[in-house]
């Protein structure tokens, strides 16, 4: 490789990167693609923990006879710190998406695939949601519901809202947008 094609690949104009003839991908980019997969993976790992734990401290309704927790809504504590990590995974999964350049036929394949996964997890969160209303008797504006008055986010439905359905969904939708909207640039 010539040293002016090198300065294509340089980051830096004045001082070119070194690259593997085998693979023609330069250092720089390299080590910016492994930065990123760590990146991803740890606010995967932080995201899904977060969304484990509020699962985790979400209390189950026992049925009548039982009665209803006053322990207040522990999952809460899981929850206010969720919310901006899913958001910072599902932008950073959406960057990553857009970054990658597929090919016409690949790209068809990846949306398809992702709008089956995202319709698949509109249908389980429906059915979940649906299940734990009747569960529960209803939603918190219905007088006879054990959330009576409670609001949408109390210590019985806090997995209505954080779920596996939600997190696959959430993420499929950021790397579809991501797939798009490279489809769509020049």
């Amino acid at each position: 490789m010539s040293p002016s094609d090198r300065k294509i690949f340089s980051s830096n104009p004045g001082r070119a990167t070194s690259m593997s003839e085998s693979s023609r991908v330069p250092v720089a980019d390299s080590r910016r693609n492994r930065a990123e997969a760590i990146g991803l993976a740890i606010a995967v790992a932080v995201s899904g923990a977060l969304f484990a734990g509020v699962g985790l401290f979400t209390l189950e309704y026992r049925g009548t006879g039982h009665g209803i927790s006053g322990n207040g809504n522990p999952g809460l504590l899981f929850v206010i710190p969720a919310v901006p990590a899913y958001a910072f995974l599902m932008v950073y999964a959406c960057r990553i998406s857009y970054r990658i350049r597929l090919h016409w036929r690949a790209s068809i394949l990846a949306i398809s695939g992702l709008t089956l996964l995202i319709l698949a997890c509109a249908y389980g969160e429906y059915e979940k949601s649906h299940s734990l209303l009747r569960r529960l008797g209803g939603g918190p504006g219905d007088p006879d519901s054990v959330i009576y008055r409670f609001g949408w986010l109390n210590q019985y439905t806090n997995t209505l809202f954080f779920n596996v359905y939600t997190y696959l969904a959430g993420l499929s939708l950021a790397a579809l947008i991501g797939n798009v909207v490279n489809r769509l640039r020049p």
